[in-house]
């Protein structure tokens, strides 16, 4: 990204818009109209704030147009301006200069920062988040990325049609879950009963939760609940909290439960044989919100109908709260987390927190059926796929430990192997370092000591260059990185820690060095600011 232009294209459009007005003012009004109200007017239109998910560039395009409509409309003001030593001349000059001060000097500098003719990250993460799922599945999505191109790979590429893609940010809308209902290429309508009329804009948008109407002890049946919150009965209404001498539909409670018939889940291979042993009477769950909007009521008539006919995964970029607090009971199979009712193996029932790990199907779909984009190899890659980066070596991270706690110790090799052969051998934040010290700490444990000594070295290599870097910059700005500063600082720590656990003396020494150094640096300047 270190690109040196020396301002050359924007001079030459400001040569050329200059020329344009001098030679033609209506035309050049016209295009300054565009280029101010494709640009400067959107941005204070807008009013962006500076968090937004995504670079928005894309949003002034027009306005780039505009404005290179002026850089080509430059070479003929240069052109122009040397017409009275020779036209002939001028004009070879100016187009010369042209060439070298835009398209040239900008492909050199700047073809590395847009090449994406390695990068298949983005067509390959779909293929895996569809590659997840169990056939005719229901894959619940939230953003963008998680959605946008898995409809590219089914529609185009034609790649699991069978999937059905339900983005839970559309799902609030009238038409979009009147689409759900609806087949689309391999994938039957969705189990949604409602009629539409009882989800119309302005009907049922977002209804509350009110336990005082009616008493109802323990958890109650989600297909009960359902029905009252479509219900067209009075009696099954209470007072709106917000309109006076209006009744309204509302959440009578937020305990929840599916009552499971086992022949059901066994005879629809949702649970194997196997395991039929863990197959949980009901799954009971807390509701962990205080309303119900047309997006959780959708959701609601889905797995109240459902019947375990069709699998339901959340994609693992789905934020925890629209799990509808379903989450003691989603398994990890890659991209996406499994709805399985199944209960918690006695060994991991005392940690609340632990990821639940299908581990066959999480090792197949990793292991032989995913794809990784050329991303070890790619000369670019945007910062959403450096992102994926860190789920995908968190989640071979949990794969590698979940095999290693069932014994399966060859199988955990494999997976950190598989790791280190398709990810690009790096660090590219503090942040992302805590999942390379897992997997070194993993590496330990599984006896592979060659390969987490060099993780270790490399990562503590990393967090050292950065602290330093960090160091250097407080001089100045005292508490612009003390975030940084800890966390980098608190995992040099602990690969000290775990070197010296596993007997690691020399590699220990030299962490230990390092730490020291770091800690006095820091140390030193803080009691110095006071």
């Amino acid at each position: 990204a270190y690109n040196r232009f020396y301002f050359l294209p924007f001079i030459l459009g400001i040569i050329g818009a200059f020329w344009h007005f001098k030679r033609n003012q209506k035309d050049a009004g016209i295009v300054g109209l565009l280029f101010f109200f494709t640009g400067l007017a959107i941005v204070l239109y807008l009013n962006q704030n500076p968090l937004q998910p995504r670079e928005r560039d894309y949003a002034y395009t027009g306005s780039f147009y505009a404005f290179a409509i002026w850089i080509g409309l430059g070479v003929a003001g240069i052109a122009a301006m040397l017409k009275k030593l020779d036209p002939k001349l001028g004009a070879t000059i100016a187009t010369i200069a042209g060439l070298l001060a835009a398209p040239v000097l900008m492909a050199k500098d700047g073809w590395d920062d847009h090449n994406r003719s390695e990068k298949f990250t983005t067509r390959d993460f779909a293929i895996d988040y569809l590659q997840s799922c169990a056939p005719n599945a229901i894959l619940f999505t939230y953003g963008d990325n998680d959605t946008y191109p898995l409809w590219y790979a089914q529609e185009v590429e034609n790649i699991r049609p069978d999937v059905r893609v339900v983005n839970l940010s559309l799902l609030g809308t009238d038409w979009y879950i009147r689409q759900m209902k609806e087949k689309v290429n391999q994938s039957p309508g969705l189990p949604i009963t409602m009629d539409n009329s009882k989800f119309v804009q302005g009907l049922r948008d977002v209804l509350y939760y009110d336990p005082n109407y009616f008493k109802l002890e323990g958890s109650a049946e989600l297909k009960d609940v359902f029905d009252v919150l479509v219900s067209d009965n009075p009696n099954d209404k209470a007072p709106s909290q917000y309109q006076e001498g209006v009744k309204e539909n509302f959440l009578p409670t937020k305990k929840l439960k599916i009552t499971i018939n086992p022949a059901q889940v066994l005879s629809t291979n949702t649970v194997p044989a196997s395991k039929k042993d863990l197959i949980v009477p009901s799954m009971e769950w807390q509701y962990n919100k205080n309303y119900v909007t047309k997006t959780e009521l959708a959701m609601f008539d889905i797995l109240a109908h459902n019947q375990w006919k069709r699998p339901i995964y959340f994609a693992i970029t789905v934020p925890a709260d629209n799990y509808i607090g379903l989450d003691k009971y989603l398994y990890n199979e890659g991209f996406a987390y499994h709805l399985l009712p199944l209960k918690k193996a006695e060994a991991d029932s005392t940690d609340q927190h632990e990821e639940l790990v299908n581990t066959d199907a999480m090792y197949d779909h990793m292991m032989n059926k995913f794809k990784w984009g050329n991303m070890k190899n790619a000369s670019y890659l945007d910062p959403e796929s450096v992102r994926m980066i860190a789920v995908i070596v968190n989640n071979f991270n949990i794969l590698a430990e979940a095999l290693f706690k069932e014994g399966r110790t060859a199988e955990a090799k494999k997976a950190l192997d598989r790791c280190l052969e398709v990810v690009p051998n790096k660090n590219y934040s503090l942040n992302f370092t805590i999942r390379k010290f897992y997997m070194a700490d993993l590496y330990y444990k599984l006896k592979e000591i060659p390969k987490a000594n060099m993780l270790v070295e490399s990562t503590a290599d990393y967090i050292e260059d950065q602290l330093n870097y960090l160091y250097a910059i407080s001089k100045t700005k005292e508490n612009l990185s003390k975030q940084d500063i800890q966390m980098g600082m608190s995992i040099l720590n602990e690969l000290v820690k775990v070197t010296a656990d596993n007997g690691q003396t020399a590699l220990h020494a030299k962490l230990q060095s390092k730490f020291k150094a770091l800690e006095s640096k820091f140390i030193g300047a803080r009691t110095g600011n006071n």
